[in-house]
């Protein structure tokens, strides 16, 4: 369970402190600003953390529930206006997005080391001494 935990936790950690620190910034007179927050910040963080977290490990269908699942805390926490919770299925949408870009890397990254590797195995297998046949014989 712990490894389960510990491969998402920095990711959370990010997303938590976006989706629940900068609403602070944003009430009082600055409400003019939370379509901002919405529509832009709150995305990019999701497709940003599902590159991050996709381009290390290959895509990961449980990875773009943490966004939405955050969201819904920051939501009743802050807003209480549950016309925001569409935002939820969007920030899912999008986290989904940046895993399949990131792992598009992870794949073209995985392929680029399957390709160096097998160079240098024909650049050692050149330079390797190869016995086939030992034979012992008695005095």
């Amino acid at each position: 369970m712990w490894n389960f935990i510990k491969k998402y936790i920095v990711y959370a950690i990010i997303i938590a402190l976006i989706y629940l620190v900068m609403p602070v910034f944003f009430q009082g007179e600055n409400y003019r600003y939370d379509a901002i927050e919405y529509q832009f910040v709150f995305p990019a963080t999701s497709l940003l953390c599902g590159v991050a977290y996709s381009w290390k490990r290959g895509v990961d269908f449980t990875f773009p529930l943490i966004a939405p699942i955050i969201y819904i805390g920051s939501v009743l926490i802050y807003s209480h206006f549950y016309h925001w919770a569409i935002y939820v299925f969007i920030y899912l949408i999008v986290g989904m997005l940046g895993c399949f870009i990131g792992d598009m890397v992870y794949k073209n990254n995985q392929a680029e080391k399957r390709r160096k590797e097998k160079e240098l195995r024909r650049e050692n297998d050149d330079y390797q001494i190869k016995i086939t046949e030992i034979k012992i014989e008695k005095k």
